[in-house]
């Protein structure tokens, strides 16, 4: 199970649950997500950098969102 953090309208962090073991299809979830992505935890662990990465070379389309979260600094 993955969550995902991110900012409301309203400027405050929400967290969203996404079920399954797959990062692949979280990636592909991501590439269309409709606000800002402020982190992601599989489980209770912190994958962020490892998830902005393989979000930097998906080939497919992306929000403004998710490439903002792909190329943040680290």
């Amino acid at each position: 199970m993955f969550t995902i953090q991110y900012e409301a309208i309203g400027g405050e962090h929400k967290m969203q649950t996404v079920d399954g073991n797959n990062r692949r299809k979280l990636v592909a979830h991501l590439a269309s997500f409709p606000a800002p992505i402020v982190a992601v935890y599989e489980q209770a662990t912190p994958i962020t950098k490892t998830i902005r990465k393989e979000l930097a070379d998906w080939p497919g389309a992306k929000t403004r969102h998710a490439v903002r979260f792909a190329n943040c600094p680290l």
